[in-house]
C-alpha cells in the first residue's frame, strides 16, 4: 500500500508529516490520510513530488494511479482549504492552459474577410451565434457581458467565484473570433478579448497562480496590439509588471512599465492609464533603491487628481483611491516607516475590506518589524494571516511570504516564531 511505503519512507527520513508536506508542496491533510489508508492513492504528480521529497522512487502501480479521481472532489489532495478546493475545481490548470492556447490561435490568425464591408444584419449573424441568441448585435451583447465580468470580480469576497463566468466568455469569444469577421469586428472582438483576459489574470493572480496570470497578461497584451488599443495594451503590461513587483523582481517589471508609459501617452488623454503606470513603476524603483526617481513616478501618478473620469470601471480602475497605500508601499520599500506608518493607519481608520485592508496589515507588520516593535508586528501579523483565512487572498499570502524574511532575526520572541509558522501552514494549506 502507497501509504504505508510513504510512512515507512518518511521515518527513515526523520522527518514529520508536516515536514513532508512542506518539502513536497502539497498539505499536511494529503499526507495525513494516505498513511491512514483513508486515501488508496493521489495523482500521480503529488506521488511524484512527495517521491522527490522522500528522495526515493515509490512504486504505483497503473491500477492505483487510475484509481485516482480524474475530476477533483471534495476530498482532492489539493483542497487544504474551502478556497483552495474550489479553485482547484473551476480553475484546473490543463483546462486554462488549453483555452489561453485556443485564444491565442484565434488572436494569431490573420483573417479570412478582413476585407468585406458587412451591414448591421450581417453583423449580427456573425457575431450573434457566439452568444446563443440570434437577433441581439451580438459585439453589443459581448460588451456589456464583459463590464458585468469586472463588476462581478469587485464585489465578490473569493475572487476565484468568478472563474467559471470568465471561461465561459472566453470561450464565447474565442469562438466568434475563430469565424471569418470584417477587420473592424475583428478589432472588436480582438479590444474584449484583452479585456476579459486581463480579467482572469487578476483572478489568477488573487488566487496566487503568478505563472498562469502572465499567461493570460501576455494573451491580453497581444489582442490589445492586434486591436489598435494602446491604453488596453499599456494596461496588460502593467499588470504584468506588477507580478514582478509583488515578487519582488524589480528590474524585470522596469522593461515593461517604461513601455507601457510609451503606449499610454500615445492613448486617451482623458483616461488614467500613464498615472497607474507610474504608481506601479514608483513602486519597482523603490525596491531597486532609486528613491529619487520613485518620488518622480508618484508626482506623476497624483497628477490622476485632475481627471474628470480617469477609469472605465473594467481593465482601468485608477482613480486616485489608492494612491495613500500605493505611496506607503514604496515607503515600506525604502525602509522609510516613519513615512509609511501614518498612511497605513490612516487606510486602517477608513474601514477598508478585502485584500486592500490585507495588504495594509501586511505593511504595517512590516514597518513593524523595521523598527523593530515586537508587540505591534505580531498584532498585525496575526490580523493579517485570519484575514487571509478568511477571504482565501493570494495576494495577502504573497505579501505575508515576503514577510517572512523580516522575521528571521527576530524569531527568538516566541510570539514571532509563532507567527513565522502560522504563515508557513497558510503556504501549505493554500497549495
Amino acid at each position: 500500500m502507497i501509504g504505508r511505503q510513504i510512512a515507512a519512507l518518511r521515518r527513515q527520513r526523520g522527518l514529520t508529516q508536516e515536514q513532508l508536506a512542506e518539502s513536497a508542496g502539497v498539505s499536511v491533510d494529503v499526507i495525513r490520510r494516505l498513511e491512514q489508508g483513508q486515501r488508496r492513492t493521489a495523482r500521480f504528480a503529488t506521488l511524484q513530488s512527495i517521491a522527490g521529497a522522500l528522495r526515493t522512487e515509490v512504486s504505483i502501480s497503473f491500477a492505483d494511479v487510475s484509481a485516482a479521481p480524474a475530476t477533483p472532489s471534495g476530498d482532492d489532495e489539493d483542497a487544504g482549504s474551502e478556497g483552495s478546493s474550489g479553485e482547484s475545481s473551476v480553475m484546473n490548470r490543463r483546462d486554462l492552459l488549453r483555452v489561453i492556447s485556443t485564444a491565442t490561435a484565434a488572436v494569431s490568425v490573420a483573417p479570412a474577410a478582413a476585407a468585406l464591408e458587412l451591414d448591421e444584419p450581417d453583423l449580427d449573424r456573425l457575431t450573434a451565434p457566439a452568444l446563443g441568441r440570434p437577433g441581439k448585435t451580438g459585439l453589443a451583447d459581448l460588451t456589456a457581458l464583459n463590464v458585468g465580468l469586472w463588476e462581478m470580480f469587485t464585489t465578490a469576497q473569493v475572487k476565484a467565484s468568478t472563474f467559471p463566468e470568465v471561461r465561459d466568455q472566453i470561450s464565447r469569444l474565442t469562438g466568434a473570433l475563430r469565424r471569418p469577421q470584417p477587420l473592424a469586428v475583428r478589432r472588436q472582438l480582438c479590444k474584449l478579448i484583452a479585456d476579459v483576459f486581463q480579467l482572469a489574470g487578476e483572478i489568477l493572480f488573487d488566487a496566487n497562480r503568478y505563472i498562469d496570470s502572465e499567461y493570460c497578461y501576455t494573451l491580453a497584451a497581444t489582442a490589445a496590439r492586434e486591436a489598435g488599443e494602446m491604453d488596453l495594451w499599456a494596461c496588460a503590461l502593467t499588470r504584468h509588471a506588477y507580478v514582478n513587483v509583488y515578487e519582488q523582481r524589480f528590474r524585470d517589471a522596469l522593461p515593461l512599465l517604461r513601455f507601457g508609459a510609451e503606449l499610454a501617452r500615445k492613448g486617451d488623454p482623458q483616461l488614467s492609464t500613464g498615472n497607474w503606470v507610474s504608481s506601479v513603476l514608483a513602486q519597482a524603483l523603490a525596491g531597486t533603491g532609486d528613491l529619487g526617481g520613485s518620488e518622480r513616478a508618484l508626482g506623476h501618478a497624483d497628477q490622476v487628481q485632475k481627471l474628470a473620469r480617469p477609469g472605465n470601471g473594467g481593465w482601468l480602475r485608477f482613480d486616485g483611491s489608492r494612491l495613500a497605500e500605493d505611496r506607503a508601499s514604496c515607503y515600506v520599500q525604502q525602509r522609510r516607516p516613519d513615512l509609511a506608518e501614518p498612511i497605513l493607519l490612516g487606510l486602517l481608520d477608513q474601514h477598508q475590506s478585502g485584500r486592500r485592508r490585507g495588504i495594509a496589515l501586511v505593511d504595517l507588520a512590516a514597518v513593524s518589524a523595521q523598527r523593530p516593535d515586537v508587540l505591534r508586528l505580531v498584532t498585525y501579523g496575526a490580523a493579517a494571516v485570519d484575514h487571509t483565512r478568511h477571504t482565501n487572498s493570494g495576494v495577502v499570502l504573497r505579501k505575508l511570504q515576503n514577510l517572512r524574511p523580516a522575521l528571521a532575526d527576530l524569531r527568538s520572541d516566541p510570539h514571532v516564531r509563532n507567527l513565522d509558522d502560522e504563515i508557513a501552514q497558510l503556504t501549505i494549506a493554500h497549495r
